[in-house]
Formats: C-alpha cells, structure tokens, sequence
C-alpha cells in the first residue's frame, strides 16, 4: 500500500486536473454554441451557392470554358486541404480526420501535396513524412473569409498552374452535438463528378447533383464576366464553410472529452479516498499497538527495577530501636520521656512486599487484624518477638480471654512473628506466599 502521503497528494492532483477540465468543458460549452449558430448561418447559403455553380456549369455544357470548372483529363497530383485543431484535449476529433486522410491516400494511389490548418495535422502529417507544402495554424475563434483567403489562394495557384490536377479539402462535418463525422470534399474543378467513382466513395462527401433541365439562368451583363467574378467566392466560400463545420466540430468533441474527463476525476478521487482512508485506519492500528506494547515493556521494566531495587536495600536496611516508653502517659495516650516531653513516633520499616511498616505492627502476620491485634497486646504478647516466643495454647487463652473465636491460622502466627523479629522479610514474604491466608496449605 503507498504511504499516504503520496495517495494524498494524487487526491489533490487529480481535483486540481477535474478543475481544469471542468472549466475546458465550460469554455468549450459557451464556444460550441456560437459555432455551431455560425456554421448554421452559412450552411444553407454555401449549400445553395454550391447547388447555383454546379448548375450554371451543367446549363454551360462546356460553353463557358472557365479554368476551376474544367476538369482535367488525367489526374496525377491531389491536393489535400486538412483541417483540424490548434490544441488537443478534443478527445478523437484530431485522429479520426487524420485516420480517414490516410486510408484516403492509401486508396488514392497517386502523389498527394498536404496543406494543413492547425498544428495538429500538421505535427502528425510530418511524422509520417507526408509532403506537406503549406501550413496554417492560429486561426481566429470567430473567422471571416478574409481570413482563408491565403489558403484558397495557394490551392487556387497550384491548380491553375498545373502543379495539382485536383483538390479535396479533409474536415469534420459538424452533424449535432454528440456526432460529428470526418469528410472528404471534392472542392477543385468545381464540377458536379463524384469522387466516390474514382477512390473510395466512403470518405468523401457528396456533391449537389444536377438534374436534367436545369434552370436557364441570363447573365448580366455576360455569362463570362458572371463567371468570372462568382467562382473565387464560391471557392472561397466552400472553404470558409468547411472551416465553420470543423471549429464546431472540435468544440463539441472538447465539450464532450473533458465532461468524461471530470467524471473519471470524480471516480479517481473516490477510489484515491477509500484507499487513503484504508491506510490511515491501518497506519492508526499500528501506532496504537506500538503504543500498547511499548506502554507493558516499560511497566515491566519499572517493575524489575522496582524490584532489584528492593532486594538490594532489605539486606542493609538498618533495625530501628524501640523508642524508650515511660509508665506514664499524658492525656493522649502518647508516652513521654522522663523530662515529660513527647517521645518520638516509632520508625517505620519496609516490610514484605516493599511495604512500609510500623515496629512491633502485629497486623502483618497473616491472620491477624485490628481486633486480634488488640486482645493480643491485652494479654502482653504486644512485641513480634514475644509473639514469636509465644505457645499455641498461650495465644488460645489470650483470644478466649479477649471472647473472640479461635483463629485457624494461629499455628503459623510465631514463624511469622520470628521472621518479622528478626528483620528478615524475604524469610516472611517467602512464608507468607506458601500460606494460605495464613495457614499451612
């Protein structure tokens, strides 16, 4: 599992991404509309104007010999127009036009002169090594055909002097706002053939057809001069529009790539946090377990030491006299010292078990309490020596003269009292932990 530093920081990568692509998707949204309202604009006025040339050129029949309506007999050179986008981010807008250009070449069969509008036919056109002869790229959101004109008349130039005996332009033709499909349109001569006779009639879109007994147009203030003055716009127009069609193409395509790309962002961080969260809750469990065994290592570790300590200390601890009692006592209780002062309280000592013990305290013997204690100090046995010194039947005759029960651990009360005389409370621990409350197991 990676750390979570490294999944925290995806977590934020991936939001700063979904940030972006949100707002490519806003941009893309607002572009889209007024594209596709341009493209509309001009669709139906470039379909009709197509429709008007095809049809005074049928009408003609050949009378009207004007060089971009003749077709050449022989094609030996094409020339492809490939329109696609300056930036990517487009999903398959770029790709799909490209992979139809290239089955379109490779179907042709003849030599093809590339002209490319935007960067990325162009960097994927010299990639392959296609002989591209032109380039243009950075055109306007918003294009005039002032601003295609370069373009029109660079294919004009090359046709009219031989160098291409025909010319396509390759673009997307923008259908709504979930479909857009790649084209190929026979754009010079501007004569009424289909293509799709001579190579691969599945890429290329149709042209208008001319049915018999077109309309017989007249001229002012001559065929020729009208011919003339008309055919550079319509070129210029079929162009211009193919580029309108392309531009909403790309925005609708950008619009819908980077919507799927937010949702996958949406994903990816849902994903990121399940699993940050899964290795915080085990990253927390393990530092709660080093917690917990590091806290009952160090609770050993006192204890031991504890321990050594008091084993080192019972063999040296000195033996505290009885401080010297008097006969009589003041109002208290408390015995006082011949010139009638307080005697000092009697030292403590440490006991078994590291406790802390008055002398002569007959309440550590296993067995005894407060009110044994009492009717044995009653009857004299006051001192752990005395009561260690003491018979079995003396301590039966001082409980029974006291009118207390007789006590079952009374047979070890002197062992103990013997140990506790004698300082040693290793000797009296160890007794102690063989007892049983006091009596022999």
């Amino acid at each position: 599992m990676p750390p979570l530093r490294e999944v925290k920081n995806r977590i934020r990568s991936v939001k700063n991404i979904s940030q972006i692509t949100r707002a490519l998707e806003a941009v893309s949204a607002s572009r889209v509309r007024r594209a596709q309202a341009r493209a509309s604009a001009s669709r139906h006025y470039a379909e009709k104007a197509w429709e008007i040339l095809v049809n005074i050129q049928a009408s003609a029949k050949g009378s009207l010999p004007h060089p971009l309506l003749t077709s050449r007999e022989e094609i030996n050179r094409v020339m492809v127009i490939v329109i696609t986008s300056d930036r990517g981010l487009a999903g398959s807008y770029n790709s799909n036009v490209l992979r139809v250009v290239e089955r379109f070449q490779r179907s042709l069969g003849k030599p093809v002169d590339f002209v490319t509008v935007g960067r990325k036919g162009r960097d994927t056109l010299i990639r392959q090594r296609a002989n591209v002869v032109a380039e243009f790229s950075d055109m306007p959101s918003e294009p005039r055909i002032s601003d295609i004109a370069p373009i029109a008349r660079l294919a004009v130039d090359s046709y009219l002097k031989g160098e291409v005996d025909e010319v396509l332009i390759a673009y997307t033709d923008f259908i709504n706002m979930l479909t857009q499909r790649p084209v190929v349109l026979g754009w010079l001569p501007l004569t009424p053939n289909t293509i799709a006779e001579q190579v691969a009639g599945e890429f290329v879109k149709d042209v208008p057809h001319v049915t018999e007994g077109a309309t017989d147009y007249e001229y002012e203030p001559n065929a020729a001069a009208v011919l003339e003055e008309i055919v550079p716009r319509f070129t210029e127009l079929q162009l211009y529009q193919a580029l309108l069609e392309s531009q909403a193409s790309e925005h609708a395509a950008r619009m819908a790539a980077m919507r799927n790309a937010t949702d996958n962002a949406s994903q990816l961080v849902d994903d990121l946090t399940l699993e940050y969260n899964k290795a915080r809750q085990s990253a927390i469990t393990s530092e709660i377990l080093d917690i917990v065994g590091g806290a009952n290592a160090l609770q050993q570790a006192i204890d031991k030491g504890a321990k050594e300590i008091l084993d080192s200390a019972h063999p040296t601890a000195p033996r505290a006299p009885a401080p010297a009692m008097t006969a009589a006592s003041n109002g208290n209780g408390a015995g006082t010292k011949g010139n009638g002062k307080k005697s000092a309280p009697a030292a403590k000592k440490v006991g078994p078990r590291g406790k802390k013990v008055k002398q002569d305290d007959l309440k550590i013997i296993e067995g005894i309490g407060p009110k044994m204690e009492k009717a044995l100090k009653t009857a004299g046995l006051d001192t752990w020596a005395k009561l260690a010194e003491a018979t079995d039947d003396q301590l039966r005759t001082a409980i029974e003269e006291a009118g207390m029960s007789f006590a079952p651990s009374l047979s070890t009360w002197a062992r103990q009292a013997g140990f506790a005389a004698r300082d040693d409370w290793d000797g009296l621990e160890q007794l102690q932990d063989e007892l049983t409350a006091g009596r022999d197991e």
